[in-house]
């Protein structure tokens, strides 16, 4: 008989779980493989929600006409997290919660953070690090620290497990941000190329009707000249 491959990898999920937890207990370890996992796995999809909504915005404004919008949701690849050391704070005895910690350190590839800090200057927005500084997050050499907090929870049929990530808002803010600004700093250049260009053109312009305005005004003042000249020898004949 042949394995349902679905059905198969949720066996040996659930298999892992029940070896690294007390079969007597619903409560999942903080520092079980499976769960840790997942809370990377959560952070991972939580950054590409967020771009996801930095794109539609961006999309719905019409910035980025030059751009190829998937490259922005693609980028989220390029953050790496990494989970250290584990804690258990509180195993509910009430329900099969179990709040944890962890040491988070989320890295981005220094030319990500190069190109973001070009782009915002261009638009004379803030750097990445007074940015981090800004939103009060722990930033330095391209990396975020964070003691993240989360709570985990099996299903009540015990075949999944749930992890609520408490205090990442900030950090997720600044990695969408600093994605965003390297993805848009193309944009930003093109967009800075056609401004000089149309004030080039402009400025062009506006010498072309000076000219033509000053032209006309000579003749302007050479008709005038002609008359006056012309009425006083007139006069002078009479």
């Amino acid at each position: 008989m042949k394995l349902n491959n679905k059905s198969f990898f949720v066996l040996i999920s659930t298999l892992a779980l029940a070896g690294c937890n007390n079969p007597f207990s619903k409560h999942v370890k903080c520092d079980d493989e499976s769960a840790t996992s997942l809370v990377t796995q959560v952070l991972q999809d939580d950054l590409a929600q967020s771009l996801e909504h930095e794109l539609k915005t961006l999309i719905k404004n019409g910035a980025i006409k030059d751009l190829d919008p998937t490259k922005l949701k693609l980028s989220a690849k390029n953050i790496q997290f990494a989970l250290a050391d584990s804690r258990t704070d509180f195993i509910d005895p009430n329900s099969p919660k179990t709040s944890c910690s962890v040491d988070l350190t989320a890295t981005i590839p220094s030319d990500l953070v190069k190109k973001s800090d070009e782009a915002r200057a261009k638009v004379d927005a803030v750097s990445v690090e007074q940015h981090a500084n800004n939103l009060d997050v722990d930033y330095e050499n391209h990396k975020v620290h964070l003691t993240l907090e989360y709570v985990l929870q099996p299903t009540d049929k015990g075949d999944k497990v749930l992890a609520l990530l408490k205090n990442t808002a900030n950090m997720q803010t600044l990695l969408s941000e600093t994605l965003t600004y390297a993805f848009l700093k193309p944009q930003i250049e093109k967009n800075q190329i056609r401004n000089l260009e149309a004030n080039k053109a402009a400025v062009q312009r506006n010498n072309a009707e000076n000219i033509d305005y000053s032209a006309s005004n000579e003749a302007i003042e050479a008709t005038d000249a002609a008359t006056t000249a012309a009425s006083e020898a007139y006069y002078e004949d009479y």
